[in-house]
């Protein structure tokens, strides 16, 4: 940024408001960070650091080259068969009697490979995590998190297929007065909704965000809401 003249990315990037790392790497990096930083711009890098969780293979290890149970986040984002999973161990520079281990447990763990599952569930699956020290990978988890962003999308397609190409929202917002019970109660599930996303936000309390939404997308919205308003569409 132009360090040590005083240009304006310098002024404008540091300090940051936040770093998010590991705490693996807590007094290796981030303490060094914090030194060079007074050291050299007398003033701290950032004053708040969150401490994400680690990411462990389904038994637990952490993921290493060197164990050959590195999972590639596009892998899980675009899906892949267990032929590639086990092909870029023979390309690896492990050695071969490490590769033959490592086939075999990626045959235990993946045995009909990686479904695709797309980048919003595998980053809704990682947010549900952080309430944990540490994260034993399950992609079976991420994949049904697809499904619920699936029922994102079909849910929103319902609503704009019944609301018409010329549906207009108010300029405003506010009760119409014509609200029914269910119309109110929906919203005040909302609210609530809101509510402790912004509290979960403005804490870095990721899983009482996550929490929040899914129950409201999936057990208010989806399973009440849109079904009593089908069902008087229907009559």
């Amino acid at each position: 940024f132009g360090w040590p003249d005083k240009t304006t990315d310098l002024k404008v990037f540091y300090p940051g408001s936040l770093l998010e790392t590991g705490y693996d790497i807590l007094f290796f990096w981030v303490a060094r960070m914090v030194f060079l930083g007074q050291k050299l711009m007398g003033q701290l890098p950032f004053p708040k650091v969150y401490l994400h969780t680690m990411v462990r293979d389904p038994h637990g290890r952490k993921m290493s080259k060197s164990l050959g149970n590195v999972i590639d986040p596009l892998d899980v984002v675009y899906g892949t068969t267990l032929q590639s999973l086990q092909q870029r161990l023979e390309e690896s520079n492990l050695d071969p009697k490490d590769v033959k281990r490592a086939r075999a447990g990626l045959k235990a763990d993946y045995p009909n490979g990686i479904p695709e599952c797309g980048t919003d569930a595998l980053r809704f699956a990682l947010c549900t995590y952080t309430a944990k020290e540490d994260i034993n990978f399950n992609v079976t988890r991420v994949h049904n998190y697809s499904r619920f962003c699936n029922k994102v999308w079909n849910a929103l397609k319902f609503s704009l297929s019944n609301l018409g190409p010329d549906y207009k929202p108010e300029a405003s917002e506010g009760l119409l007065g014509s609200e029914s019970a269910i119309d109110r109660w929906i919203l005040s599930r909302l609210s609530a909704a809101v509510e402790s996303s912004n509290r979960g936000f403005a804490e870095y309390d990721f899983p009482l965000v996550t929490s929040a939404i899914f129950n409201f997308w999936l057990y208010e919205l989806c399973d009440i809401y849109l079904v009593s308003e089908r069902d008087d569409m229907q009559r």
